[in-house]
């Protein structure tokens, strides 16, 4: 290998190993603290196993009152084992030990599993609230099954998943094994401006005609490129493709990012024969899937299938072929065909990888979609070598290759108003065929134009760079709308910022009256299709908020209406790009929302500020309180890391008062001598006094 190539890959190499580094420091101030700290600030909760309702697939947990977590956002869990109670003592919140040397030992607790709590369900208990829980392993279900029909009540410990490190080893071992295959060298030739996809449009006189186009390609050329704009109909393509390989009796595997994208596919018409016949597979099957969709079994292990089955993995679970453990083993699994979907979300090295599993390959994405989401993008070292040939994985493949690729050009998810803008992004070459639009009539308001498309309003109000009275009114009116009228139907409320989430969360989630209702940042979305969608944009960075892919990922999930929420002036933006600024000018204009009703909240939204602030600071209301009585500032965001130059985390504390150079509660030993290095003054918060600032 000449030395260019090898410090190429060299530098791949350090990008994912660099993630893992950030990764690891990112969760430090949870892994390093201490237990009781960690459920004192509810990073970490305890549970109990209520009951299974074995009908849904679904577990319902307990938590002491107001202490569940919130709904909807996606969690781990384990169970608490007797000897971790035998060794640290029967009262959990008093564990002093850390959570990493916790989770370390395998006497303590079970496997972790995923779970996603769902709604609350009325017990009439008073000292807890019942959380109705999906999204958990077979295994985990199974023992909560077992456990209460024969009477007994386990606990569990519930938390924030960790980042994915596995993934990213895996990636490095495979850049290491196979440094000299030729594509780990790709580079764009040309700009995505001029690529130019063949474009292929849907024919109701021949339904079949995308994926036999497809077929034929793959055949003749061996790997082929399918960019799929928003519900262009991927999904049944897709199926249709595997259908046909699965009749000639040939072994296929399809990798995602995400499993609700497999399930979605494997319950397209072309393949229910085939799951009705036990031959589906998928990786890390949960509960819930097993009982949504009957005859889908689990991977046995080394990934292999018989001839005339389908395998289904995520690209986290997918890459395990390439840990230290299964390359020394029994060589890779290899399928007659590979189908790497969502490929905008897939690093250059893993479709890469993937592809070589494969003797034929399907690369379906979109480069108009998001990236995958890495720590600390802007990073010197990352911006020295160009590291965006990596992240932006197919866009790299796809403009650095000569492999044929295909456009879809007509939709079945958006209206003929949302195409319309939608196709902006797309050369304006991009047409409904939506065979049916969503009624809301009952909802008589210019919120739910006849017809669907999008809508945008601005509120001129700049109270809040979180959400703002006025948005949040706005909000509530969709809201109410489908309670009153639609509760069936889905909706999704979106936004750029991670906080803006988690106050709109805490506003609308703790409601169990709708039945599909999400809220969620826009990287978080990609993929999902619902009924109504909002974006909310609240009044600040709107670089971020209007980036090209990011926007018109959150502008195309509605089958009828967007509404864009923003409380800054869109229209008027000069960093905005040309095409974004072109969608928002040919929008449905709304400013004739009354601005007293979009304002009544405010009192409210105030009390509501102030809450959720609290929330933030578990055991230190009280010194929120005093703070906000005495306006005096703090971060209203619970910011309590301190970063070094490199915007890494070197010490954290229950709450940090820069402007005054004040560290209350520390969460270890190493924490307080960084703090007390850097001049800040170590504060227990039992002994806190507004006096020690007021002096």
């Amino acid at each position: 290998m000449n030395t260019m190539i090898d410090k190429k890959i060299q530098n791949y190499q350090y990008f994912f190993s660099d993630q893992v580094r950030e990764a690891e420091m990112e969760q430090k101030s949870i892994i390093k603290a201490p237990m009781n700290l960690l459920f004192r600030k509810e990073e970490i909760i305890i549970g109990y196993v209520d009951h299974v309702n074995d009908t849904l697939g679904h577990v319902v947990l307990k938590f002491p009152k107001d202490k569940a977590p919130r709904l909807k956002v996606q969690k781990s869990v384990m169970v608490i084992k007797k000897d971790a109670k035998a060794d640290l003592g029967q009262n959990f919140t008093s564990w002093v030990c850390s959570f990493l040397d916790f989770c370390k030992n395998p006497q303590y607790h079970s496997n972790t599993s995923d779970l996603l709590p769902l709604y609350y369900t009325n017990k009439g208990d008073s000292k807890y609230d019942y959380v109705g829980c999906t999204g958990l392993s077979t295994s985990l279900y199974d023992l909560f099954k077992k456990s209460t029909e024969s009477g007994k009540s386990l606990s569990v410990i519930v938390f924030s998943p960790f980042p994915p490190v596995d993934y990213f080893n895996n990636l490095v071992n495979f850049l290491e094994v196979y440094h000299d295959l030729p594509e780990q060298m790709i580079e764009p030739k040309i700009d995505y401006e001029d690529w130019q996809p063949e474009e292929l449009e849907y024919n109701p006189e021949n339904e079949n005609a995308i994926p036999e186009r497809i077929l034929q390609t793959i055949e003749d050329d061996d790997c082929c490129i399918l960019q799929g704009p928003p519900g262009t109909g991927k999904s049944y393509t897709i199926a249709h493709i595997i259908a046909t390989y699965l009749t000639n009796n040939k072994t296929v595997c399809v990798t995602t990012m995400a499993n609700k994208g497999l399930i979605e596919l494997v319950q397209q018409p072309p393949l229910l024969s085939f799951l009705q016949d036990g031959k589906i597979s998928k990786s890390n099957l949960s509960a819930d899937e097993r009982r949504t969709v009957p005859g889908l079994k689990p991977i046995k292990k080394g990934f292999i299938i018989p001839n005339g089955e389908l395998f289904c993995s995520t690209n986290y679970v997918l890459s395990q072929v390439y840990n230290t453990d299964n390359l020394s083993d029994d060589g890779l699994p290899s399928y007659d065909l590979i189908i790497i979907e969502e490929a905008s979300q897939a690093f250059l090295a893993s479709i890469i990888a993937f592809k070589k599993l494969g003797h034929k390959c399907l690369i379906v994405g979109d480069p108009m979609q998001l990236p995958p989401i890495i720590s600390n993008p802007t990073k010197g070292v990352y911006n020295a070598w160009n590291a965006n040939t990596q992240i932006e994985g197919l866009k790299t493949f796809a403009l650095g290759t000569n492999v044929k690729s295909y456009r879809i050009t007509t939709t079945f998810r958006l209206t003929k108003a949302s195409a319309a803008l939608t196709g902006i992004f797309y050369s304006n070459r991009f047409r409904s065929v939506q065979k049916k639009e969503i009624d809301f009539s009952l909802c008589h308001s210019n919120l739910f134009p006849s017809g669907g498309g999008v809508i945008y309003h601005y509120t001129q109000d700049f109270t809040n760079g979180i959400v703002s009275g006025t948005g949040l009114n706005i909000v509530k009116q969709v809201v109410n709308a489908f309670r009153k009228n639609y509760p069936k139907r889905s909706l999704a409320i979106i936004s750029p910022f991670n906080d803006t989430v988690k106050q709109l969360q805490k506003s609308f989630l703790t409601d169990s009256s709708l039945d599909d209702f999400t809220i969620e940042t826009i990287d978080r979305i990609q993929g999902m299709t619902v009924d109504y969608a909002i974006l909310y944009i609240p009044g600040r960075n709107p670089g971020f908020a209007l980036d090209e892919r990011r926007f018109n990922v959150a502008t195309s999930r509605s089958r009828s209406t967007t509404l864009i929420v923003s409380d800054i002036p869109l229209t008027n933006m000069h960093s905005i790009s040309p095409k974004v600024a072109n969608f928002i000018k040919k929008c449905q204009s709304l400013d004739n929302i009354s601005a007293m009703d979009a304002k009544e909240n405010d009192s409210l939204f105030a009390t509501l500020e102030r809450n959720d602030v609290k929330a933030f600071y578990p055991g230190l209301e009280h010194i929120v309180d005093m703070l906000l009585d005495n306006n005096i500032p703090f971060s209203m965001d619970g910011d309590v890391d301190l970063l070094d130059a490199n915007e890494l985390v070197i010490a954290s504390a229950g709450m940090i008062l820069r402007d005054y150079r004040i560290a209350i509660d520390p969460i270890d030993e190493e924490s307080v001598s960084v703090f007390k290095a850097a001049g800040y003054k170590i504060v227990e918060s039992a002994n806190f006094n507004i006096s020690m600032i007021k002096k």
